[in-house]
């Protein structure tokens, strides 16, 4: 099917409700459209992701028909009528945007926020003002027609989205699994390559009796220990003598014992060149950016920054340290907006450095519920990095609803500390 939606919202919608929103919102035009530049990819990526199974077809189509088509076709008429229309506007868009997006709108709202440079109030009031008047042009493409159509026309608007979804976007509102890997590959800027894994070796292996080696140093010294075992029979059987057979031994053990030397060294070598070529990985700029900021003791950048230095010796994984959610939002407060803030700055001074971002829930309410709200919070701090200038293939979101708690749920405050964000260093 040849329709593209997101054309024809650019010629019948986006200017005029730029203008119009603009002056509602006490924002500038052009921040305005930036921000229309995102959410209706955004929305519209909801819509195919709902698209995809047939009841979710056929909740759209009930979605539709409740809309009243000639209203929202006069875009003026809305804001011209007062604060009274276009709240009904918003009341409206509010349904739609949790139909098609969830428990994510509160991500895109950060990421829309920051990327368009618009309060998140205005980012949140515009996502609901935009998506009526989607699903308007939606609408009178099927007018008439029936939920075979409907799912027709919106699972064709796959490749329109992805070519015009902003970098990170869509990666944070999980539409890989509908999209595929179209969707972040055709906005990256600078191609992701996968490096060839190097050839195994095979070495000698240690007793596994033997006592486990701390974090951080065990890949090292399970490639020595056996050579200095071997080096230990050595001299053991030289001091004491012995026949031309454990002359024999101890001249193939000592081959064994400088092959096993050989590829500890080599592999000490690999280790000491992976650290430098992560330390020596330094953007000069970022790093004098980083060192004025005022990093609190404690916080996530500061943790992460001394793991690093350290030489990524330890637990890699880190709590940030003001990110606690109220029960059933996954919105960034002002104080985890500026600890995400300067995470991003940190991790601009080491571009070579990945992390996972998992987030965690309570568990009051329903599980289920919990998977998707831990998923969006892991999402709205991904968004928030991204808007930053970090870039989506150096982040992964995972969410793990309320199987982790760190704290006992029976007490308000142990409930408080299992809403939270956990940061992993993973590369």
């Amino acid at each position: 099917m040849s329709i593209n939606i997101l054309e024809l919202v650019k010629d019948q919608i986006s200017g005029q409700l730029a203008s119009q929103a603009s002056t509602f919102l006490g924002e500038s035009e052009s921040g305005v459209s930036k921000a229309l530049g995102g959410i209706m990819p955004a929305l519209l990526g909801g819509t195919i992701s709902k698209a995809s199974t047939d009841t979710g077809a056929q909740g759209l189509m009930d979605m539709l028909g409740k809309l009243d088509l000639s209203t929202l076709g006069n875009i003026s008429g809305i804001f011209g009528d007062g604060a009274g229309s276009v709240n009904g506007l918003l009341t409206s868009g509010g349904g739609i945007v949790e139909s098609l997006l969830g428990g994510k709108s509160s991500s895109i709202v950060d990421f829309i926020a920051n990327m368009a440079g618009l309060k998140s109030s205005s980012s949140s009031s515009l996502l609901k003002m935009a998506a009526p008047f989607l699903m308007s042009i939606i609408g009178k493409q099927i007018s008439g027609k029936g939920v075979g159509f409907l799912k027709e026309l919106i699972m064709g608007q796959k490749s329109h989205v992805a070519n015009a979804m902003p970098p990170g976007l869509g990666n944070l509102l999980g539409f890989g699994d509908i999209f595929g890997k179209a969707i972040e590959s055709v906005k990256t800027s600078v191609p992701i390559s996968t490096p060839e894994p190097a050839p195994a070796v095979k070495i000698p292996v240690a007793d596994p009796a033997l006592p486990s080696t701390p974090a951080g140093t065990g890949g090292l010294l399970k490639w020595i220990l056996p050579a200095l075992f071997a080096i230990a029979a050595i001299w053991y059987f030289t001091r004491n003598g012995c026949n031309k057979q454990v002359d024999e031994t101890i001249n193939s053990t000592q081959m064994e014992a400088e092959k096993a030397m050989d590829t500890a060294a080599d592999a000490a070598g690999s280790m000491m060149d992976a650290a430098k070529s992560l330390f020596s990985n330094v953007d000069a700029a970022a790093k004098e950016a980083f060192d004025k900021l005022t990093i609190e003791e404690g916080s996530a950048a500061d943790q992460i920054r001394k793991y690093i230095e350290g030489g990524f010796a330890g637990d890699p994984t880190f709590q940030i340290k003001n990110v606690n959610f109220a029960t059933g939002s996954s919105a960034l407060s002002k104080e985890a907006q500026a600890e995400v803030d300067n995470l991003a700055a940190l991790l601009k001074v080491y571009p070579a450095v990945k992390i996972e971002i998992n987030g965690h829930t309570d568990n009051t309410g329903d599980a289920t519920a919990n998977q998707t709200l831990s998923e969006g919070r892991a999402a709205s701090v991904m968004g928030r990095l991204i808007a930053d200038g970090i870039d989506a293939a150096r982040l992964k979101a995972k969410g793990f609803g309320q199987t982790a708690p760190i704290a006992d749920n029976a007490s308000e405050e142990g409930r408080a500390q299992n809403r939270r964000i956990e940061l992993k260093v993973v590369e």
